[in-house]
Parts: C-alpha cells; structure tokens; sequence
C-alpha cells in the first residue's frame, strides 16, 4: 500500500514535463531556421522594391528624353535650313526660327545681276505665325550668310504694305532665290548641351559668333550626357538638311541613350 500517493502523482507529472520540453540543440534550430526564412524573405521584398525603382527611373528617363526630342524636333523644324549650325565645341545648335515667309515677284539686286541696291520688292502678302519677324532673309545658301554684324543674305526687315516687302538698309543681296521665296526670321536660337543640363536659349544676338552660355536660358532636362551630342548634314536646293541628336539620360545609376534625326525642308 503507497502512503505517499499524492507525492507521486507529483513526480510523475515532472517527469511528463520535463520529457515534453525543448532542448537547448532544437531552440537553436529553430532560431537559425527562422533566421534563414527571413534573410530570404527580406531579400526578396529588397530585391522587389529595387526593381520598381528601377523601372519607375526608367520611365522617367523615357519620358525626359521624350519630351526633350519633341521639344527639339518641333522648334528644329521651324527653322530656316540654312541658318542651323553646330558651334560651342559641338555641344550647342543654332538656328533662326522662321516668323513668315512668301514670295517677291522680280528680282532683288545681288551680286550678278548688277542692279544697283534697293530696300523694297512687290512681293505676297504675309502674315506672322511665330514669333516676331526682324530680319529677312533670301537665297541664303550658308549659316555665314546670316549671322555676323553684316550678312550677305540677311537684312533687317522694314514692313509690309500695299503689296510691298521693305528693308533697311539698302541692299546687295549674294543672289536670288531660286523660286523667289522670301523669310522672315526671329532672333536666333539655340540649344546646349551644358555640364548634365540639356538648355535652351532664346533671344540670341545674330552677330555673335557662338552661344553666350552665361545668358538666360530655360531648362529643357537635366543629367544629360553625351560625346558630340549634335551633328550636321548640310541640305541643298534639292535635299533637306538633317541635325543629328545623341544624349545619353541617366538618374540614380540607370542610364539610357536618346538618338533622334531631324530633317529641316529646304524651300529655296
């Protein structure tokens, strides 16, 4: 007869605990375990997140460089073809936006017809549609023949009334234009590659010889890179003249490259 029964009902449930408990080998496993599941848990989650970034700076990238080339490509094309011209060391194009343009109906004075200078032609009506309109321009066949302090094929335009086209001063033009065409033109204007900013200037003297970079400009993109980030293929009275743009857009280690040709009609 056991006259001690509570007393071992007592050790026998210790013992039932102690033999449904962990040892400190499995603890350690499982910690380790668990340790391992969330590294891979977080990697994964990391590893996502930066792929969304990635793409997400990608997109902006595109549409930087997108809205860069329309920019460009638009305010190009509106461009006399001959005034366009690469100077700064190949990182900016310069051009002269064209206001209006029409036709004269007899031959201005030039360098071989010999008749004497005038500062007036019966020419079409015009109308400014860009711009302001404060040279004219006819036959111009070089960017030399536009820019600079005296030019062969440019003058400062006068007016327009009762069917007659003005200018001043009295002109000799380097020659006629082959279809009689006349422009009229705005200041020049340009775009830069300057540091990692793609710019824009406007209001350009025609007289200088290249691009003041500390004048006003606006900020087209910005990380902008690029060896000879413009190129020229000159047009002629039967071809059109092409402007080749390569920039490279980087931001947060992703980069890509923008390559964009632009043909400028000629209409001599």
């Amino acid at each position: 007869m056991n006259i001690f029964p509570y007393k071992n009902k007592e050790i026998a449930l210790k013992s039932q605990l102690i033999q449904s408990g962990f040892t400190l080998i499995e603890l350690i496993t499982v910690i380790v375990i668990l340790s391992i599941l969330a590294s891979i848990g977080t990697g994964f989650v990391v590893s996502a997140t930066e792929s969304y970034q990635r793409t997400q700076t990608r997109a902006l990238l595109v549409n930087t460089a997108r809205q860069a080339q329309e920019r460009m490509t638009r305010q190009l094309r509106i461009a006399l073809p001959y005034s366009v011209r690469i100077t700064n060391n190949g990182n900016c194009v310069e051009f002269m936006p064209i206001a209006a343009g029409g036709s004269y109906f007899q031959p201005v004075a030039d360098t071989e017809n010999g008749v004497a200078a005038t500062t007036s032609v019966p020419a079409s009506p015009v109308a400014v549609d860009f711009g302001a309109a404060r040279f004219l321009a006819i036959g111009a066949m070089q960017p030399n023949e536009l820019y600079g302090a005296t030019a062969a094929s440019r003058a400062n335009y006068q007016s327009y009334s009762g069917g007659i086209l003005s200018w001043s001063p009295a002109k000799l033009w380097q020659r006629n234009s082959i279809n009689q065409r006349y422009f009229l033109l705005d200041n020049p204007q340009a775009f830069c590659m300057v540091g990692t900013e793609l710019r824009f200037y406007a209001d350009i003297p025609v007289a200088n010889g290249s691009v003041d970079l500390t004048a006003p400009f606006s900020i087209v993109a910005r990380g902008v890179s690029g060896n000879n980030p413009f190129s020229l293929q000159n047009g002629s009275d039967n071809r059109s003249m092409r402007i080749d743009i390569s920039l490279d857009f980087s931001s947060a280690g992703e980069s890509i490259n923008y390559t964009q040709g632009v043909f400028i009609r000629n209409v001599p």
